[in-house]
């Protein structure tokens, strides 16, 4: 196995084994998609829906494995203009629109009736949501911080494809690989 493969493997198990100390992982979700250059692209050209959809994947992608951690997005604002929708489900994530408070008031509400808020990881950039969620306890990540986690973990996993296909451990034919190898 090539050295690349061990390292994802393990950091793979060490990043899991981190954040599995965490129940719920609560993301606030328009700061963090702005540390995404693509989403952030989309919110410059107001394309809140797609950017939104578009995080919500990225964060699927990356919890999907985690099945025993509630992840909760909390967004500012209605899902859409003539909607009343307060909360829905994106695949395995809970996602909560502020209507007219702010995402920070529903994170911090939230925190508040956790009952151990040092059970919850909150991703967020915002200052207050970092020092009312240091004061009851509650793990903190800044959005930085776990977007740097987040392209790490994508790098590993296209070395490891391309570890892969370099080995021949994929099913394609010989041919198909041989191909590939000769830019053909």
């Amino acid at each position: 196995m090539p050295p690349i493969f061990w390292f994802y493997v393990i950091w793979q198990v060490h990043s899991i084994g981190e954040v599995s100390n965490y129940t719920r992982i609560l993301i606030d979700g328009m700061n963090l998609m702005y540390k995404f250059p693509d989403l952030a692209l989309l919110l410059v050209e107001f394309e809140l829906e797609r950017a939104r959809e578009g995080l919500l994947s990225y964060l699927w992608q990356y919890f999907q494995a985690q099945k025993e951690i509630q992840v909760l997005v909390f967004f500012d604002g209605k899902k859409a203009i003539f909607e009343d929708c307060y909360s829905e489900t994106y695949e395995s994530i809970s996602v909560h629109y502020s209507h007219e408070k702010k995402a920070d008031d529903l994170i911090i509400g939230y925190l508040t009736q956790a009952a151990i808020p040092a059970e919850c990881l909150v991703i967020t950039t915002d200052k207050e949501i970092i020092n009312f969620a240091r004061r009851v306890r509650a793990k903190r990540k800044t959005s930085e911080e776990f977007y740097n986690e987040w392209i790490q973990v994508q790098e590993a996993k296209e070395d490891t494809e391309l570890d892969k296909i370099k080995e021949g451990l994929t099913e394609m034919p010989e041919a198909e690989y041989w191909a590939k190898q000769f830019l053909i």
